[in-house]
């Protein structure tokens, strides 16, 4: 299975490759496909230099995707030439960027994913590379996660600098650190849109009893389980020592969910809004959930603003921010992910009656993270880990799955499945991603059955019910 850092370069060197048979030149003598190298290259040399090492790993990685033929004589070289162990590196925007953003530059290329617009591909694709790239080497230095926290904020602020594709508003010269910008009157006054989803909450409010079955019912996680039946517990005692007159006992209400893609964290964080809601404490129950994206700007100032609508939107529920790590200020001064993480910790000791945050990622990063910074430390002192799922947990999860888009699998077709389920784990690495996997199986198996019944006579409604082991 393709990881979604390689499909997103791949489908940007696509766009690069049509721009440049369009025959489009900006100022310089590379073309888009080139430029879009280069700027890789000198983006992963400026992670590599942040520990102070460059690894054969780093090397290999760039080699590999990049096709060129560094050793380690020759990337030193080629980060001295290109000054990107400079200062003032990060005041230049990669130049492959302005082909993506000008409008007519832009091919005839369809991309059906998550990612909305041609900007959002350019940045996601920096974003997943670069994640992978630090990871290369089994090791994940603060001081990379610093460096690709930087740059995706460098990215971002120039990203943003363009309202559409072919409307450019004035861009910071480079000579000027992206880092001092500040928001004008006109922008703070503009409205901010809201990067995110929101789980409403049910107008007819929560079942207490009908939750915890729910909870139950969840696959696997028994020890996210017994942390969540413990909270609950607690906060019913509670109660019951108000009614007689005591005092309540200290209750977490922020959390940090540490696991691996795919392991139920955002599942387990809407089932706890709507059971705090049940228990009193909160008086909506709702669920909204962002990323860094959405709470991060690329103007000074303009981050509190964000912050501040997200917090807005969730007060009375939970806001559950994935990949938090991202916020943590690794950067120099003016980094707007620490004035996100002020606004947040202020924002959260203003609503605390009403508010409960959820910070979740992987559990190295996470741990990087609360300890970068004292006041999430003192906030978030409540940490609930989601292992890996097993082979069976797995195997369940696909077998509901099937359930629930009314397919069935025949008895060896499950025998085939458990196979192909330990294939996947015995070969899995840093991205697998657990149940999204899973669902991803689901539906090649479901495209395997159609293109083997398309053109199959006489297919009755049980041959479209029943997955066979040539489909997995």
């Amino acid at each position: 299975m393709e990881q979604a850092s390689i499909a997103l370069f791949r489908t940007c060197k696509q766009i690069a490759r049509e721009i440049d048979a369009n025959g489009i030149l900006l100022e310089g003598d590379f073309s888009a496909t080139e430029q879009l190298r280069m700027d890789l290259r000198n983006f992963f040399c400026y992670l590599a230099i942040a520990d102070g090492v460059v690894h054969k790993e780093e090397i290999a990685y760039i080699n590999k995707l990049l096709e060129y033929e560094f050793n380690e004589e020759t990337i030193i070289d080629c980060i001295r030439r290109h000054k990107v162990n400079d200062r003032d590196f990060l005041n230049y925007t990669p130049l492959s960027l302005h082909y993506f953003l000008k409008e007519n530059n832009i091919p005839n290329v369809v991309y059906q994913s998550k990612y909305y617009d041609i900007k959002s591909l350019y940045y996601y694709m920096y974003q997943e590379l670069g994640r992978d790239f630090i990871a290369c080497n089994r090791r994940v230095d603060d001081k990379e996660i610093r460096n690709l926290t930087r740059y995706l904020l460098m990215l971002e602020s120039q990203i943003n600098a363009y309202k559409h594709f072919g409307e450019e508003r004035e861009v910071v010269p480079d000579s000027i650190p992206y880092q001092v910008r500040e928001i004008s009157k006109n922008q703070e006054d503009e409205e901010i849109a809201f990067v995110g989803t929101i789980t409403e909450p049910a107008a007819e409010g929560y079942d207490l009893e009908n939750l915890l079955i729910e909870m139950d019912g969840l696959i696997g996680l028994e020890s996210v389980k017994k942390e969540v039946k413990n909270i609950v517990n607690l906060l019913r005692i509670n109660e019951l020592r108000k009614t007689n007159g005591l005092k309540p006992a200290q209750v977490a209400r922020h959390f940090v969910f540490t696991g691996n893609p795919g392991t139920g964290k955002t599942t387990v964080a809407r089932l706890l809004s709507k059971i705090y809601c049940a228990l009193g404490v909160l008086s909506k129950g709702h669920l909204v959930e962002v990323d860094r994206s959405g709470m991060v700007a690329g103007y000074m100032g303009q981050t509190a603003l964000k912050v501040k609508q997200v917090v807005e939107k969730a007060k009375g529920g939970v806001l559950f921010i994935d990949e938090a790590y991202a916020l943590s200020n690794h950067g120099p001064e003016g980094d707007f992910g620490q004035e996100a993480i002020d606004t947040l910790n202020k924002a959260m000791e203003d609503y605390r009656e009403d508010l409960i945050v959820i910070v979740a990622g992987y559990p190295d990063l996470m741990s990087a993270f609360i300890e970068a910074n004292p006041g999430l430390k003192s906030r978030f002192n409540k940490t609930i880990d989601f292992p890996d799922y097993d082979a069976d947990s797995l195997f369940a999860i696909f077998m509901s799955m099937c359930k629930s888009q009314d397919y069935h699998l025949s008895p060896n077709a499950e025998e085939r499945l458990r196979e192909v389920i330990q294939e996947m784990l015995t070969h899995r690495d840093k991205n697998f991603g657990n149940a999204r996997d899973i669902r991803n199986l689901l539906n090649q198996v479901i495209e395997r059955q159609a293109n083997r019944l398309v053109n199959a006579a006489g297919v009755d409604k049980e041959q479209l019910l029943t997955i066979e082991p040539v489909d997995l």
